[in-house]
């Protein structure tokens, strides 16, 4: 019917804190409220507060405790009320696939990080079994990948088949806008939680070659490595671990911040390249995941193959301060291209294509 609108379920908790939660709370922003309709889920529990993440302009149900419960109660009332459902994440499918097919309703998801052993280890403890979490990625009417190299890893390792289009993912590149100038290497970042998979050991080891610089840490280990007493056993008195921070905390931080530095070898695309920078913060990262496919070496950021190579590019940044500024700059004009108000186009597009066929 012409000038309808479309109800989008967007499938994730827009009050928690982690990547997927995150996207969908800015999706459900940025999307053109003359065109849709979006629901979305809130969970009692959620860290982040009213004042960070204003929702009254979306449809919410708010999970109760005990989660385990309300969320299939959650979910259940997002697929009943859409007409497109986007679930980008793996709990509850069998659930969710019932409840799509009874009410014929079509469906969408984003694969948003290369599938290798680890990743698949963690989707099996979830699903249950390799065969069901391949099985849950075939439920959908489409399936995106959030850059080309992973389409490619992830058909070539674990015959995932996506579209052929790449479904970007975006930054609030506004939110991250800090007028500052990097005039020299003096402080470095590191965020992330489960730190140890992020490369944490090499964030360590190139800390202790620089003991003039201040290397910062923000995040979660889960429990996986007690960060202080790691520090102190390696007597590194210029790194500092802030823990779990806010999104106001961030901004803070990324204030006195001159480099971000990512030594992760299993990424998707790391929403952190592009908010930090949008704050003019370029980053330092490992090769194995695709980033040359956002980052131009040397021009708006720097990527690698080994420690080795990251310590050299920091002895290159602290001989050559200009250096920093030029992908400092750059860096800026990186994150604009993936703000949220140029991304969200695509998704709007394939939400109507799949509306309409």
């Amino acid at each position: 019917m012409k000038g309808k609108k479309i109800n989008i379920f967007l499938g994730g908790f827009v009050n928690v804190t982690n990547a997927q939660n995150l996207n969908c709370y800015a999706i459900s922003k940025h999307l053109d409220k003359k065109k849709f309709n979006v629901f979305s889920l809130k969970l009692y529990s959620g860290d982040l507060k009213k004042s960070e993440k204003k929702i009254d302009h979306i449809n919410i149900f708010n999970c109760f405790y005990p989660a385990r419960i309300s969320m299939y109660l959650g979910f259940l009332w997002g697929i009943w009320n859409c007409d497109v459902a986007y679930l980008p994440k793996s709990e509850l499918w069998q659930w969710n696939y019932f409840w799509l097919n009874i009410l014929n309703k079509k469906s969408f998801s984003t694969i948003e990080g290369i599938i290798d052993e680890i990743a698949l280890k963690n989707a099996i403890e979830i699903v249950g079994s390799k065969k069901k979490y391949l099985a849950s990625r075939e439920r959908f009417d489409k399936q995106f990948s959030i850059t080309n190299y992973l389409k490619n890893y992830n058909y070539q390792n674990r015959k995932i088949q996506t579209e052929d289009k790449i479904l970007y993912l975006g930054v609030e590149s506004e939110k991250f806008n800090i007028a500052s100038s990097r005039k020299s290497l003096q402080q470095v970042l590191m965020i992330g939680n489960d730190l140890v998979r992020k490369g944490i050991y090499d964030y360590l080891k190139i800390a202790n070659n620089f003991p003039e610089i201040l290397f910062v840490i923000a995040g979660s280990g889960n429990g996986k490595i007690d960060l202080h007493a790691e520090i102190k056993s390696q007597k590194l008195k210029n790194v500092i671990y802030k823990g779990l921070i806010r999104s106001s905390e961030l901004i803070d931080l990324l204030k006195e911040t001159d480099l971000h530095i990512l030594p992760s070898r299993s990424e998707g695309f790391p929403k952190v390249t592009l908010e930090t920078a949008a704050a003019g913060i370029p980053s330092l990262l490992y090769s194995d995941y695709g980033a040359h496919e956002w980052i131009t070496h040397n021009h708006d950021g720097w990527i690698v193959n080994t420690l080795s190579q990251m310590i050299e590019i920091i002895n290159t940044l602290v001989q050559k301060p200009e250096l920093l500024r030029l992908n400092s700059n750059n860096a800026r004009d990186l994150a604009k291209r993936f703000d949220w108000d140029n991304i969200i186009m695509q998704w709007e597009e394939e939400i109507l294509n799949l509306y309409h066929n």
